[in-house]
């Protein structure tokens, strides 16, 4: 991808997630939906409450963001840096970001072990 192209996908993704902050603030529904691993199984699966969290976290509620899922703050952090770094011309190669994405999926994986432990031992869901 050119580096005009890298800028215009930046500025696409930063311009939804503003589109979508601003229907979250609104309070528009978003039509989310149940996970279907949850539904079969039971079981949460890693992004359960992903979502919710990464809604409150754009609504500016931090606290409930991070009782529905710690990484969603996080990860609403690393998509506007990433976004603005990009937009300014930073460069961005392919090895840094597959560490970084590796480096975020095995403590999303950690957390969901640890979320699991936790919701075995008797605490509740959320929500």
């Amino acid at each position: 991808m050119s580096r005009t192209g890298a800028r215009l996908a930046a500025g696409l993704l930063l311009g939804a997630g503003v589109a979508v902050a601003g229907a979250v603030r609104q309070g528009l529904p978003l039509g989310l939906w149940r996970c279907p691993l949850r539904q079969l199984t039971g079981i949460p699966c890693p992004t359960c409450f992903l979502t919710r969290s990464v809604l409150a976290t754009l609504r500016g509620d931090w606290a409930q963001a991070v009782t529905w899922h710690a990484l969603g703050p996080v990860l609403v952090v690393l998509a506007l840096g990433l976004g603005v770094w990009t937009l300014l011309g930073g460069r961005t190669s392919g090895r840094p970001l597959m560490l970084g994405g590796c480096g975020v999926a095995l403590l999303g994986l950690a957390y969901w072990l640890w979320r699991l432990w936790g919701w075995g031992h008797g605490v509740p869901l959320p929500g």
